[in-house]
């Protein structure tokens, strides 16, 4: 039986302190990924919240809340098709249903669970809000809405205009949505909103090259942090393969199968709980940077052009870079930027071989090939296990897969098969 000691994983990962407002930035960062173009809608939309927010003499909690909810806005939002919809119209029917996506999101990690009623309403017009909501709530939804549609107005000016242009604009962008007051939004609400408008500073901030700025400073005026349980660092793991995986009909729970068939395999090569539940995590977001692929090229039935390819093959250094903030002094966004890698070098993004490739990164491979074989894909139906071992053979004779990882998956195969295409 093969045994991996991972020494280089400190014990201090069994829990870990994670401040709110930059795990909350950082997950942000990962779902504007969908925008593919605009990668800062949700970090702008949770910056204007919170510059209209001291404008109506809010307290310090309340700015922070707002910040942190409409940072995470969009977190029912996998589809780039969806993304587009958004931006294109004030009002679109078709928006309700990220914002219950959002909410279910948002109650699986309990530290973001206190967001899940404003994100459930942010696209609820004023005069429609529930009764039964309270003030503060109601407050809440309404400011995300305006600040949402504020920056939708924003980002479509600054296509065809210089950065600094918009202070010469302000008040047609905000004449916009002035026909919608008393119904879309509040009133009082859009009062502050062109009191912060007269601010240069509100504009300015939100460029790109500034906007991280003026967030993190904003966090620093307060310190949420929190500890978090194994427990808890699982469900932030599911939490975003959620969004990753409903990004298209044809990857819904593969995230999710492939973290527990390589849970399962470490398990069969001798890896401790511990070590299996770390390699689990890494399993959940191995594709988080597939949120920035088109959804047309995710789910084309015909052979990819190497321009699509080559969008494919950007996805393990996107996740990369997600990972890394959100799990410093960890593998896991080692392990997921490199489950594309082939141990005769033919792999992606790093081209790394033989000994450069780990254990752990192995079997997340051979997880990743395996369940992605057995789930139902736009070109092909899902393969009965016999015939996706056919081609994983190919795979271990040309010496790409572990094959003493390879022996165990099919030693196990009926099992892991059910693992595989287990759905719910």
């Amino acid at each position: 039986m093969l045994r991996t000691p991972l020494e280089h994983i400190s014990d201090a990962f069994q829990g870990m302190d994670i401040d709110v407002g930059r795990a909350a930035h950082t997950v942000t960062k990962a779902l504007d990924y969908v925008g593919v173009d605009d990668k800062s809608h949700g970090r702008r939309v949770g910056l204007i919240c919170h510059r209209i927010a001291h404008l109506l003499g809010w307290d310090r909690h309340r700015r922070h809340f707002i910040l942190l909810a409409g940072m995470l806005h969009d977190c029912g939002v996998s589809s780039t098709a969806v993304h587009q919809k958004l931006t294109d119209e004030i009002e679109w029917n078709g928006a309700e249903d990220h914002c219950i996506r959002g909410e279910i999101f948002l109650q699986s990690f309990s530290p973001f669970e206190s967001y899940a009623k404003a994100v459930r309403y942010h696209h609820t017009r004023w005069e429609h809000l529930p009764e039964e909501l309270d003030q503060e709530t109601r407050e809440y939804a309404n400011l995300i809405f305006l600040s949402d549609r504020l920056d939708v107005i924003f980002a479509s000016f600054n296509l065809g205009h210089h950065h600094h242009e918009v202070l010469l604009h302000r008040e047609k962008i905000l004449g916009e949505l002035r026909p919608y007051i008393g119904s879309l939004f509040a009133e009082h609400l859009f009062k502050a909103a062109e009191l912060a408008a007269q601010k240069d500073s509100f504009w300015l901030e939100l460029r790109d090259e500034f906007l991280d700025d003026a967030i993190f400073e904003t966090l620093s005026s307060s310190d949420y942090k929190l500890s978090l349980s194994f427990d808890d660092i699982e469900s932030l793991g599911e939490l975003i393969s959620y969004v990753v995986d409903a990004k298209s009909p044809f990857t819904h729970y593969h995230s999710l199968r492939v973290a527990d068939l390589a849970y399962s395999i470490a398990g069969l090569a001798g890896y401790d709980n511990y070590h299996r539940r770390i390699l689990r995590i890494a399993g959940l977001l191995h594709d988080v940077g597939k949120l920035r692929t088109p959804d047309e090229v995710l789910e084309k039935p015909e052979a990819l052009s190497d321009d699509e390819l080559a969008q494919i093959r950007s996805h393990p250094l996107d996740s990369k870079r997600v990972l890394k903030a959100i799990f410093p002094n960890t593998p896991i966004a080692k392990w997921a930027s490199e489950h594309h890698e082939k141990l005769d070098g033919s792999g992606y993004p790093f081209g790394w071989s033989g000994d450069q490739i780990d254990m752990p990164t192995r079997i997340l491979t051979i997880a990743d090939i395996f369940q992605a074989l057995c789930q139902k894909r736009p070109y092909r139906d899902r393969l009965q296990v016999n015939e996706v071992l056919e081609i994983m053979d190919r795979m271990e004779k040309d010496s790409q897969i572990d094959t003493d990882i390879y022996n165990l998956l099919k030693a196990n195969k009926l099992e892991l098969y059910q693992t595989a295409v287990r759905e719910g």
